[in-house]
Formats: structure tokens, sequence, C-alpha cells
């Protein structure tokens, strides 16, 4: 077993619950209500604008052009999260980028957002690869489950945001960071290991957060 795996074998406690959540299940089933993934599109469209400087501040930091070219490439990662499908929602409600700047990020959001910027600006690289990883690796794990173990979830009107974290291109960019994160993790000591595991840990939560921000809508 890895470095990053024994990371997030540790918050698989709290991962597992992500798949009881009411968002996700509504996501699988096709029931959740619209209004309230319109709200959680908003808000997490918000959050990617605050993950992508995240990775800016990562990549200024760098010291070699292969992480700053491995930090660079988060930005395709961020328009990903923005296809076609997201987009059309947010059309739909009459959004575009622009008036989405100018709405507030709901306190949870917020929460989550100060987290990684504060851990980018305080601590170093690593520590701040293990304040965005649970977003990008638990999307991954989460809708891979949901597409191997809902029934019917292909016909969930959801299906066209659900499929796009189970592509092979989302899950080549998942191999491609945890290859890179492990790279960094060589060499540590335990107390080091557990305390960049706690930190995993706690972005994890915060995702957590996010799932229950979406669904009081």
């Amino acid at each position: 077993m890895t470095n990053i795996e024994r990371i997030i074998r540790d918050s698989m406690d709290i991962w597992e619950g992500y798949l009881r959540h009411p968002f996700i299940t509504g996501l699988a089933d096709g029931t959740l209500d619209e209004e309230k993934f319109l709200g959680y599109l908003i808000q997490d469209t918000l959050y990617l604008r605050e993950y992508a400087r995240v990775y800016a501040m990562a990549m200024y930091r760098s010291h070699s052009i292969e992480e700053i070219r491995a930090y660079y490439s988060i930005l395709s990662f961020v328009n990903e999260g923005e296809g076609s499908f997201r987009l059309e929602w947010l059309k739909k409600a009459g959004l575009d980028s622009l008036a989405i700047d100018k709405l507030p990020l709901r306190p949870q959001n917020q929460a989550y957002c100060d987290f990684m910027l504060e851990t980018a600006e305080r601590q170093g690289v690593t520590e701040i690869m293990m304040a965005v990883l649970p977003c990008m690796f638990s999307y991954a794990w989460i809708f891979q489950k949901i597409a191997q173990s809902t029934s019917g979830v292909r016909e969930s009107k959801y299906w066209p945001f659900i499929e796009g974290y189970i592509s092979k291109a989302y899950a080549d960019d998942c191999r491609t960071w945890g290859v890179f994160t492990e790279k960094r993790l060589q060499g540590l000591d335990e107390e080091e290991l557990a305390r960049l595991s706690a930190l995993f840990r706690k972005s994890s939560q915060y995702e957590t957060d996010f799932w229950d921000m979406a669904f009081e809508g």
C-alpha cells in the first residue's frame, strides 16, 4: 500500500458517509430537487475559482519546470468541471461565469475555501496537496461506486453529470496526481505522514459539509 493509499484509507469512514448522503443518493436515482442541484452548481463554480487559486499558489512556490507544469495542468481540470451539462443548467437559470462571480459563497463553502487558501498561504506544497486532493479523488470514488451499485442510474437526469467523473480522462487525472503526490510523500516518517493524513481528513470533512450545504438548498 502506498502512502497516499494509506492516507485515503484513514479517511474512508468519512467517504463511506458520502454514499449515504441524500444529495448523492438523489443524484443517483434522479430524485434530487432541481433547485438544489442548481444551487450546488453555483456554489461549486465559486469553489472551483478558489480551488484554481490554491493551485496557482502551489505553482508560485515550485522550483522546477516539471512541478510548475504539473500544477498548471490543474487548470484543465477546472475547465473540465465547467462542461456542457453544467453550463446548460446555468444557462437555463440565466447565469454565466460573470454573474456567478458576483454571488456570495455560502458559509460552508467559504469555510472550505478559507481552509484551502490558509493552508496554501501558511504551509508547504505537500500540505496544499492534502487540502485539495480529497475533492478530486472522492468525486471519482463516489461516482464510480454509484455507477456500479445503483440500478437505473443511467436513466437519472443527472447521469451526464455523474458520467463526467467516471470517465477515463478523469481517472487518468486522478492517477497522475496520485503518482505526483506519492513522490512528495516518499521518505517522510510516520509522525509526518500522520500529520498530513489529519489534514487530508479535515479536508474530507469539509466535503461532507459541502454536500450538507447543497442539500439544504
